[in-house]
């Protein structure tokens, strides 16, 4: 923006949803869902589309949010559709640290966008029903199913509406009486895990209008259904395992959330059809374009704007999309040149053409693009892997068999520094958090082995669970528990908790350090850089301990000098000073040093060899003995 008083006041109205064109409703209901105020990353993510549309040179007055829903104004979607003719093709990168609200960064927009199809698509599926008639009499009850949001997966039990009666009236056919499409995809959310896409899904259902209460007493307060204005009967379609893949999208379904394992499925089915998707987003984009293969991502992206039935937009979020995954979107058309943005937490601008294809030609309807720093131009240089400065990071050397009695005897001391702040009176002048933490192992296997012995030795002081995505039982279930405050230690794998949102967590340990690729450094400490978060129970900030064996010491410094951070070294305790405390003191290094400890493997005996071996014992003066008593 230009330093004068036009550009001043646009930052200022840029400040509120309202300001960035947010449709009405979402803005009151992202309110009463206490996201008050979009974060930066938020306002910058928005402000690339705007300033796609050409809407961040129009005066607020004349084109804002609150207006949006006005006869004589243009919807954000509306917009879109009459500038995209034939088919406008956009591409926004939000590359932030974790925890800094990406989801909503591309949520918000999402629906602002497919806004007034949502609401054409809830009165198509009302008067579908009507039009069947009421000789069931459950008139009231199908329209009550089609008002009401979803979140359908046939792995799952469902969630919103009734099960009983969804797949009647419009649930059963692909056009309204009007004559436009209610059952297409109008938006698809690939998600690397099963687990973050049924948070994902559960925050949009919030978003639609649905309620997520735990219990039957809990109040919703401002966010209940009463008070939600957005469209009614918002269809959430999930495809997140094997089961659910097996019956696929055959209902309607508004957004599509899927992994990259069931793309190509549900591609060939037509439950999704690329040309009708109006919004594509990958979340932890680095992870997820892995997965995905060339043919799928050629299904998907690579087809003529002509082609397409409506503009479209495509979002990559994550903390670790890197310069040369952005390069390779680009050469694959996952990126559209010169229509594509980079939106980080400090800046958004449009992406320079010239770092990817040797070309100066980037402007190309980019008229309007601005951005923070009255930089013209962002490159793809700009994204790295984005690690939360505010961090606390620490190093324990360990010795080769003391990882988990280390992990273990700090959990305790962890503890124990709350409990004194608590008896202290610390908790009446600041907000004290009981300590909430994850473990993460190399792999699931080392998780599941250290998961009995840790449970024996944190008896009666923490509850501990273990989440194995691909090897585990109900890892939903056990992901749930740890969010609602059932357990309070959490063992898992780095990717198995991408992008999953712990509310109160003060501390992430890792045992051994991942060095094959520091992504999952960033991933596995951001759990305790996420927005509300308190970090460690003073307050003071989240840290993040990694126990490592002496060998791995030389890494870590090759790893915070990758990735721009300081960390401070943590002396390991044997725990021999506890042994003449107390008792009590004295049977817990015990019992850690039975149950932690990694003993030597025990020898294998050859019980056969050592039969033949075993010397003969003479007993004949026994025999002797015996005859002469008789």
């Amino acid at each position: 923006y230009s330093n004068n008083a036009d550009g001043d006041a646009r930052r200022k109205k840029r400040l509120s949803w309202k300001g960035l064109g947010t449709a009405p409703w979402l803005e009151s209901r992202l309110d009463n869902l206490k996201y008050t105020f979009p974060t930066t990353i938020q306002i910058n993510a928005f402000e690339s589309v705007n300033s796609m549309l050409g809407i961040a040179d129009i005066d607020n007055d004349d084109y804002a949010g609150n207006n949006m829903m006005n006869d004589d104004k243009e919807t954000l979607e509306e917009l879109m559709y009459r500038k995209g003719q034939p088919g406008l093709n956009m591409g926004v990168v939000i590359s932030g640290s974790t925890g800094s609200g990406k989801t909503l960064a591309y949520l918000v927009p999402l629906l602002s966008t497919l806004s007034e199809s949502l609401f054409t698509r809830q009165r198509i599926r009302v008067k579908s029903e009507e039009d069947i008639g009421d000789a069931a009499d459950d008139l009231l009850s199908r329209v009550a199913v089609q008002t009401s949001p979803t979140v359908r997966g046939h792995g799952r039990e469902q969630v919103g509406g009734k099960g009983s009666v969804i797949a009647t009236g419009a649930a059963l056919s692909s056009l309204g009486k009007s004559g436009t499409d209610v059952k297409s995809s109008l938006a698809l959310i690939v998600v690397p895990t099963r687990e973050l896409g049924v948070q994902t899904a559960l925050l949009l259902y919030e978003l639609v209008g649905g309620s997520t209460k735990k219990t039957a007493t809990e109040m919703p307060g401002l966010a209940n259904m009463f008070k939600y204005k957005g469209p009614k009967g918002v269809k959430i379609g999930c495809i997140l395992d094997e089961e659910e893949a097996k019956y696929g999208l055959k209902l309607q379904t508004d957004v599509a959330i899927t992994t990259p394992k069931f793309l190509a499925k549900l591609i060939r089915d037509g439950d999704i059809i690329p040309s009708k998707l109006r919004v594509i987003v990958y979340d932890e984009a680095d992870l997820a374009l892995e997965q995905t293969s060339d043919d799928d991502l050629n299904a998907l992206f690579r087809d003529e704007e002509s082609e397409r039935d409506f503009s479209r937009l495509t979002y990559l979020v994550g903390a670790s999309v890197t310069e040369s995954l952005g390069k390779l979107c680009v050469s694959d058309s996952v990126l559209p040149k010169g229509k594509s943005f980079i939106a980080t937490a400090t800046k958004f601008a449009p992406l320079a053409i010239e770092d990817v294809a040797g070309s100066e030609d980037n402007d190309e309807g980019n008229d309007g693009a601005t951005d923070t720093d009255n930089n013209s131009k962002a490159s793809l240089k700009d994204l790295g892997l984005c690690l939360d400065p505010g961090l606390r990071h620490e190093r324990v050397i360990v010795p080769e068999d003391g990882g988990l009695i280390c992990l273990a005897r700090m959990l305790r001391k962890e503890l124990r520094a709350y409990e004194n702040d608590i008896q202290m009176g610390k908790n009446e002048t600041m907000k004290i958090q009981r300590p909430r933490v994850v473990a993460f192992f190399p792999g699931e296997e080392e998780a599941r082995k250290a998961i009995e012995p840790m449970r024996d030795a944190m008896w009666g002081e923490h509850k501990l669970c273990v989440l194995l995505p691909d090897t585990g039982v109900n890892p939903l279930t056990i992901m749930e528990q740890f969010k609602t405050g059932e357990t309070s230690v959490m063992l898992a794998t780095p990717n198995s908790v991408r992008g999953l949102d712990f509310a109160d967590l003060t501390h992430v340990y890792t045992l051994y350090l991942p060095t094959d690729d520091p992504r999952e450094y960033v991933h596995l400490a951001g759990r305790v850089g996420r927005i509300g978060q308190m970090g460690s129970v003073s307050g003071s900030g989240g840290r993040v301990t990694s126990i490592l064996r002496p060998g791995e010491a030389e890494e870590m410094e090759s790893l915070a000098t990758a990735l721009n951070f300081s960390f401070k070294d943590v002396e390991y305790s044997s725990g021999e000073e506890d042994k003449s405390k107390s008792l009590d003191d004295m049977r817990r290094y015990l019992e850690d040093t039975m149950t932690l400890v990694n003993l030597a493997e025990e020898p294998v005996i050859d019980l056969d060899a050592a039969e033949k071996n075993r010397p003969l014992i003479d007993n004949d003066d026994d025999d002797e003995e015996e005859d002469e008593e008789t």
